[in-house]
């Protein structure tokens, strides 16, 4: 797959809301996924979200694998599914806590035996 005439032409992509260190230093991505993800993410999100019409085989190909109708083969393609994985699991929260659950049973033992 040939991205330099393809996903062109859209800046830098940058996501400090999710990735506030840069997609290199999360984690997530390998350094090949994360130069992919700089360099032609705003073209991907652009097609993901609909806001742009794909303008050659490659990028129509890219809506497809967006919308599930096809498997991801190309690098580009699985960055992006790996980055709206990763999207996914950034919005769990979990409400209970370890440490209240510790203190909460160390009250327990807590007790006055004057009865």
């Amino acid at each position: 797959m040939t991205t330099q005439t393809s996903f062109s032409g859209y800046g830098r992509f940058f996501d400090d809301a999710n990735y506030p260190y840069g997609f290199a230093r999360s984690g997530d991505f390998s350094r090949n996924q994360a130069d992919l993800l700089e360099q032609y993410g705003n073209a991907l999100k652009a097609l993901h979200q609909g806001d742009c019409q794909p303008r050659d085989e490659q990028e129509a190909r890219f809506v497809e694998v967006c919308q599930g109708q096809q498997a991801a083969q190309s690098p580009l393609e699985k960055a992006w599914l790996l980055y709206l994985t990763g999207l996914k699991k950034r919005n769990v929260y979990f409400s209970a806590s370890t440490a209240a659950s510790v203190a909460e049973q160390g009250n327990d033992n807590n007790y006055d035996d004057d009865d």
